[in-house]
């Protein structure tokens, strides 16, 4: 999976979006572990659902980390977040 391998090339100051939409079910599994590195607390999508992740590859999480996920027919999950660009957050 190209998200797993993306995710062990990181530096700790990569702030990273993930945005699934429609279906991505079927391949979710491979990625799950991968999506927690970044911070993803719940990162299972029903079928034809979506998600969003504002994550980063910190050991310690920074606050900003956000994630949403909506089932079917709910419409887009969407973020809107403001992220500090110092090096303490």
């Amino acid at each position: 999976c190209v998200l797993i391998s993306v995710v062990f090339i990181l530096n700790c100051s990569n702030v990273v979006l993930v945005a699934i939409q429609d279906e991505g079910s079927r391949r979710m599994s491979s990625a799950v572990d991968a999506l927690k590195r970044l911070g993803a607390v719940d990162p299972v999508i029903d079928y034809r659902g979506s998600y969003a992740l504002v994550g980063n590859s910190r050991t310690v999480r920074p606050p900003w980390i956000m994630e949403q996920k909506r089932q079917s027919g709910q419409g887009p999950s969407e973020i809107n977040i403001n992220i500090p660009l110092s090096s303490s957050a």
